[in-house]
C-alpha cells in the first residue's frame, strides 16, 4: 500500500502529542508509514472491505525508526525530537 506524504506527517504529529493520554513518540516519517497505512485503510469502507477489517480487528504495526534527521523532525512536527523524547521520559516516570 501506497501512502501520501501527509497521512504520514500527521502520524508523527499525533504520535508526538499523544492525545489520547499514551506515551508521546518521536517516530520518524518512515517509521510511522504501517500505522498511516492502516489509519487510512479503517476510514475507506473500500478498504476496510479488501482487508477485513471489522471492529474486533487488532492490527499491529511495527515502528521501525525513530527521528533520525533531527531538523525534518522539527520542522514536519514543529517541535524537536528531544523534546518529545523528554516528555515520555515524565509520563515514564510518573
Amino acid at each position: 500500500m501506497a501512502i501520501p506524504d501527509e497521512p504520514a506527517v500527521q502520524t508523527m504529529r499525533v504520535l508526538a502529542e499523544a492525545p489520547m493520554g499514551d506515551q508521546p513518540v518521536a517516530a520518524g516519517e518512515s517509521g510511522v508509514a504501517g500505522l498511516a497505512a492502516a489509519l487510512l485503510a479503517a476510514q475507506d469502507p473500500d478498504a476496510r472491505s479488501l482487508l477485513g477489517i471489522t471492529a474486533e480487528s487488532r492490527i499491529l504495526t511495527i515502528g521501525t525508526e525513530g527521528a533520525t534527521d533531527e531538523d525534518l523532525y522539527l520542522q514536519l512536527v514543529g517541535r524537536p525530537a528531544a523534546s518529545v523524547r523528554a516528555s515520555a521520559a515524565r509520563s515514564d516516570s510518573g
